[in-house]
C-alpha cells in the first residue's frame, strides 16, 4: 500500500470496533488522549477523524489526505488487519470523476435553463428565500403574487398552488411550470447532491444533508462533510495579512493566521464538529501581481471542473466550475437572470473563504 487516502481510511473503519489495549500495545507512543475509550475505540466519525490526525502526525509527505511515510502506513495497516476491514472495491479516482461531472453539468443545466425561461416565457425557475415574491407567499397574499406574475409575463401566467418550497403557476395554454425556492446554501445543496446522486453516491448525499439540516444549514459543515471524503480544503485569502492587519480585520486575519499554521478553521457549535483542515493556502492576489508560487495554485484551482466554498466563515456559500465561482443571491425575483451570477475566481468580491476541491484535483 504505497499511499492511503483519508476517504479510504475511513470507509474501512467506518462502524468497526478498535481494540484499544491491542492498538497501546502495539504503538506505545500513539498519544490516543483525544479519543473517548476504555477498551473498545467504537468506529464513530468522531474517533476515526481523530485516529486519522493521530497517524498523520507520523507522516510527512505534506498532506493531510493522504499518508505514504511507512510508519504511518503501518498503524493503518494494522488497524485493518485487526477489524477484519476488506479493501473498497472499484476505482474511486473514476467515481470522483463522475462527482465532478455531474457537478459542473448541473450548474450549467439549471443556471441556464432559468434564464433561457426568463427569456421565453419572463418567469424564470428560481426565486430567493429574501425576495419580495417570498414575503408574498409568507403572507399568502396571492393578489400580490399574481400581480407580480403578470408584471413579469405581461399576464401570460396564472397561480395554480403554493407547495413547501415552490409555485405551480399555469399558462395560458395550459402548460404548468414549477418555480422553485432557492437560497446560497439551497443552491449549493442542489448542485452537491446532482454531483453525488449522478455519481451512484446517493446515500452518502443524504448523510451530508442530514448533517447540514442539523446544523441549521451551515456551508461550513458542508466543508467539513466534504473533507471527511478526502475532498481538499484551499483556503483563500485575495488580500494580504499585512492588507488585512492595516483595516482592522481580525477575523479575517485570524482565520488566515490559522490556516497558515495548517489548523482548522469555523468550527460549529454541533456536536461532533472539529472544524475544517486547510490543506492549501492561496494569499496575496488581489489588486497585486501573484508571485509564483500563487500563480501556480491558482492555475491548478481554475482547472478544477467543480467545487464548493464557503466564505467568511460561512456567511456565504457558494459552487463553482473551470475557474468561476457560481453564487445564488437570496433577494432575486422570479423574473432576475442574474439570480445566479457567475466570476473568475481572481475576482471573486469575498475576502477569506474555502475552496472545496473533489478527490483526484488538487
Amino acid at each position: 500500500m504505497p499511499i492511503l487516502d483519508h476517504a479510504t481510511f475511513i470507509d474501512r473503519l467506518k462502524g468497526k470496533s478498535i481494540d484499544a489495549a491491542q492498538l497501546r500495545n502495539a504503538y506505545p507512543d500513539l498519544d490516543m488522549s483525544g479519543i473517548s475509550s476504555d477498551d473498545v475505540i467504537e468506529g464513530t466519525m468522531r474517533n476515526l477523524e481523530k485516529l486519522w490526525e493521530i497517524i498523520d502526525n507520523y507522516d510527512h509527505d505534506g498532506n493531510v489526505n493522504t499518508i505514504s511515510d511507512p510508519p504511518a502506513l503501518s498503524i493503518a495497516e494494522w488497524l485493518f488487519a485487526k477489524t477484519g476491514s476488506p479493501a473498497p472495491a472499484g476505482s474511486e479516482t473514476v467515481s470522483w470523476k463522475k462527482v465532478a461531472e455531474f457537478g459542473d453539468k448541473s450548474i450549467t443545466d439549471n443556471s441556464h435553463a432559468h434564464k433561457a425561461a426568463i427569456d421565453n416565457t419572463g418567469v424564470g425557475r428560481y426565486y430567493g428565500d429574501h425576495s419580495p415574491f417570498h414575503d408574498d407567499i409568507l403572507r399568502g397574499d396571492r393578489p400580490a403574487l399574481q400581480a407580480q406574475l403578470d408584471a413579469m409575463s405581461a399576464g401570460n401566467w396564472r397561480m395554480e398552488t403554493i407547495e413547501p418550497g415552490s409555485v405551480v403557476i399555469k399558462s395560458a395554454s395550459g402548460r404548468a411550470a414549477r418555480i422553485q425556492e432557492s437560497s446560497c446554501i439551497g443552491w449549493v445543496m442542489q448542485n452537491v447532491k446532482a454531483a453525488y446522486e449522478g455519481a451512484g453516491k446517493g446515500a452518502r448525499f443524504a448523510e451530508i444533508n442530514r448533517r447540514v439540516k442539523d446544523a441549521d444549514l451551515r456551508g461550513t459543515v458542508v466543508c467539513e462533510e466534504l473533507q471527511k471524503d478526502g475532498w481538499t480544503a484551499v483556503f483563500y485569502s485575495p488580500r494580504t495579512a499585512e492588507d488585512l492587519a492595516d483595516a482592522g480585520e481580525r477575523e479575517k486575519l485570524g482565520a488566515l493566521n490559522m490556516a497558515k499554521a495548517g489548523s482548522r478553521v469555523w468550527k460549529s457549535p454541533i456536536p461532533d464538529s472539529s472544524g475544517v483542515r486547510c490543506d492549501v493556502l492561496i494569499s496575496g492576489y488581489r489588486d497585486i501581481p501573484p508571485d509564483g508560487k500563487t500563480e501556480a495554485l491558482l492555475e491548478k484551482l481554475e482547472k478544477a471542473p467543480f467545487f464548493v466554498g464557503v466564505a467568511n466563515g460561512g456567511i456565504h456559500t457558494f459552487v463553482g466550475h473551470n475557474g468561476s465561482v457560481c453564487d445564488f443571491h437570496w433577494k432575486a425575483q422570479p423574473d432576475d437572470k442574474d439570480a445566479m451570477t457567475e466570476n473568475p475566481i481572481r475576482e471573486w468580491k469575498w475576502d477569506t473563504g474555502l475552496y472545496m476541491v473533489p478527490p483526484g484535483y488538487w
